[in-house]
């Protein structure tokens, strides 16, 4: 019987192989031009095959590589003795989001040994990083939750005793404006310790199962535009609800104080942006800044979304991923604990939803996005 592998048949056998392929599989000639990429490639990075026939690799690439990456790189593969690269990369997919693949690259050769071209086999670890991640903070939040405790039991009953007798003396002194003041002023940095250590409980804290229900969120966003109504008119922003009818199965205790701390955050971005000056997409919005809200549903039905986008500073690429950190913060000292942001991720997770956030950079506002589970029809 004539083997599989000793005819033309072979070629259609490999081919089949590497077009079924799981994973993604480009092949570039020797100068580096794309001559064939499989349909898993496509789907990872976004791209259809006739966008990325003829380019090359370089519409992946990312600033986390530098020239000197891929100079190595490249010695590597054409040393003899190794004739091979693998490592993990940071691409770039067609809608801008970054792919961290596990790639290698091997060259193909005629028979009689010349390179006539290069197979890179990448493996998607965007899971495996996103594991990563929440194992992560887990501990993170592990230890918080012991500094929490600890903080609480030690600085908690003297805090109760100094804010006592810190109203005792606010009593004291009343024709006193100078001494008055100082008194709120003890008062008001003792509430603002015994606010921190709860926040760090908070979201240290492991829920016992959370009993989730069907939510208007209507009246919930509504309600939020109400507390802040005046805030943010005082600042000369506008507030926008747009498009808010939607049901969402939540905690109806955490729905106000998450998007309350949200909305907030935006605030605060606009306030800073208003320091710096104008910026090109306050121009572009009719020249006042703003806070607009609205929802949209996904997946069939199944999710809601709800998007705050507002006209603020914006955020730089180096500090989206770390915006949901525990005391990660932007502001000046003493102007922020970085905690608010890390109760939203708390609030939500619990809830069983998914927050992001999305910036172009410094100056473009950013856009806040809940994602929670819909009722069932």
């Amino acid at each position: 019987m004539e083997s599989l592998f000793d005819n033309e048949i072979a070629e259609q056998v490999f081919y089949r192989c590497v077009e079924d392929c799981f994973e993604p599989v480009m092949i570039t000639d020797r100068k580096g031009v794309l001559k064939y990429v499989n349909p898993a490639w496509c789907l990872t990075y976004g791209y259809s095959r006739e966008e990325a026939l003829g380019e090359t690799p370089r519409l992946l690439r990312t600033e986390n590589q530098d020239d000197k990456f891929y100079r190595e790189m490249w010695a590597t593969i054409l040393n003899p003795q190794i004739g091979f690269w693998r490592g993990e990369v940071l691409n770039r997919a067609k809608d801008g989001h970054v792919v961290p693949v596990l790639l290698t690259i091997t060259p193909y050769r005629q028979p009689m040994g010349e390179i006539v071209g290069y197979m890179g086999i990448a493996v998607d670890l965007s899971d495996h990083k996103q594991m990563e991640q929440q194992i992560l903070r887990q501990d993170r939040l592990a230890s918080i939750g012991m500094l929490a405790g600890g903080l609480a039991h030690e600085i908690g009953n003297p805090l109760g005793v100094m804010r006592g007798r810190a109203e005792l003396l606010l009593k004291q002194v009343k024709d006193n404006p100078a001494a008055e003041k100082n008194a709120t002023v003890i008062i008001g940095q003792i509430d603002r310790i015994s606010g921190l250590i709860q926040s760090l409980l908070r979201i240290s804290r492991i829920p016992d199962k959370v009993l989730l229900r069907s939510i208007d969120l209507a009246p919930v966003l509504q309600e939020v535009a109400i507390l802040m109504g005046e805030a943010c008119r005082r600042a000369e922003i506008d507030f926008r609800l747009k498009d808010v009818d939607c049901k969402v199965l939540a905690e109806p205790s955490y729905l106000q104080q998450l998007f309350l701390n949200l909305v907030i955050n935006s605030t605060h971005a606009i306030e800073e942006q208003k320091a710096k000056g104008p910026s090109a997409l306050l121009e572009n919005r009719g020249g006042r800044h703003f806070i607009e809200v609205s929802t949209k549903l996904e997946e069939g039905g199944q999710i809601c979304a709800v998007e705050i986008r507002d006209s603020g500073c914006g955020i730089a690429a180096e500090n989206l991923r770390k915006l949901f950190q525990p005391f990660f913060t932007t502001k000046a000292a003493g102007q922020g604990t970085g905690m608010g942001l890390a109760i939203v991720l708390k609030l939500v997770e619990e809830m069983q939803g998914q927050v992001s956030v999305e910036s172009s950079g410094p100056g473009s506002g950013a856009k806040f996005t809940v994602r929670l589970r819909a009722p069932s029809h």
